[in-house]
């Protein structure tokens, strides 16, 4: 994605009324297993709600959807000697092809962008655990069954049929 494609994108995620189980919004960096517990919520709720992907956003405001702008560079962050970006996408199975962006919303606000594909066939787990987004809330995924099966039970489109990007 281009800058301009990036900044079309945010202004269309903060038009959201609310935070829902495919996108969520954040001022700074919290810690790592927060992001991994969230690439794993955000990726079964995209799968429920049928959209193609789940967003993390930083440096939106959650309540009222202000680009405020961020600290957080996902880009230049560690987790001990390892980048954060490498670190997160080995404790997720099955693997998804998650894709961090980082641009300037304008002169002065920086945002940071995890677009996360919807899992196909099964949960994603973090460190051995599935989670899910209630509203705003990220809870584990085995404390509700009925959304767990949704995903359990999607319908793939066979390789042969998807449209290529």
């Amino acid at each position: 994605m281009n800058e301009q494609q990036l900044k079309e994108l945010l202004n269309e995620l903060v038009k959201q009324p609310t935070e829902s189980e495919w996108v969520e919004f954040k001022l700074n960096f919290h810690s790592e297993h927060e992001i991994g517990e969230r690439l794993s919520a955000l990726s079964s709720g995209a799968c429920i709600h049928n959209k193609p992907f789940g967003y993390l956003v930083f440096g939106v405001e959650d309540g009222t959807h202000y680009i405020k702008g961020t600290s957080f560079n996902a880009r230049v962050k560690k987790k001990g000697g390892e980048d954060l970006e490498h670190w997160l996408a080995t404790r997720l199975n099955p693997r998804i092809d998650f894709t961090v962006h980082e641009f300037m919303c304008d002169d002065t606000r920086h945002i940071s962008i995890y677009v996360i594909p919807a899992t196909k066939s099964q949960p994603v787990e973090f460190i051995n655990q599935a989670y899910i987004r209630g509203g705003s809330i990220t809870r584990k995924l085995n404390e509700f069954p009925d959304k767990a099966a949704k995903i359990w039970k999607k319908e793939n489109t066979p390789f042969e049929k998807e449209i290529a990007k």
